[in-house]
């Protein structure tokens, strides 16, 4: 559903193909009007959430969680946007696609899977010293880039140390 910049989400992001769907949220890839650059939106409908006090708290955490983490096996969060009825996260596109559909090809080599191992480790091991678990972690929320690096998404089930919780505002 391509948009004119006229009618572009807020003005910045050109929306283009669904690119998945979840109970609570869909992603699309779109294009940031001012560069060209292309991203991810993802979109939650409030209406969804139903007023549950839990899930807002959910996607309060995957912001506050997401905004300040900066990893490269980390799929960054570019901005957050907000209309009455619906919450946008602007994700860095990672398009190589899940690991999950990678995985149901078939094994990996040894070699490959010591570097997808690696680079999940690395990603966790940077949550870990700020005081972040991620509690989600499956081949589903496992991204490849182009370069077939990993990626780690989905951080609306994370919990934070008791430290990060006073610290942090939501």
């Amino acid at each position: 559903m391509a948009l004119s910049a006229e009618n572009a989400l807020f003005r910045k992001y050109e929306i283009g193909k669904l690119l998945g769907c979840g109970v609570f949220a869909k992603v699309y890839h779109a294009r940031d009007i001012s560069n060209g650059r292309s991203v991810a939106v993802k979109v939650v409908s409030k209406s969804k959430l139903n007023n549950n006090v839990n899930l807002m708290a959910h996607i309060k955490r995957e912001i506050s969680t997401m905004s300040w983490l900066r990893h490269p096996y980390i799929v960054k969060l570019f901005e957050v946007l907000a209309t009455r009825t619906k919450i946008y996260f602007v994700l860095e596109f990672v398009k190589g696609g899940e690991l999950f559909a990678k995985v149901v090809k078939g094994r990996f080599s040894e070699d490959l899977s010591r570097k997808y191992f690696q680079q999940l480790i690395s990603a966790v091991s940077y949550c870990h010293l700020r005081g972040i678990s991620h509690r989600d972690s499956k081949p589903e929320n496992l991204l490849l880039d182009e370069n077939g690096n990993l990626k780690v998404l989905e951080f609306s089930l994370s919990a934070l140390t008791d430290h990060v919780q006073q610290s942090s505002t939501y």
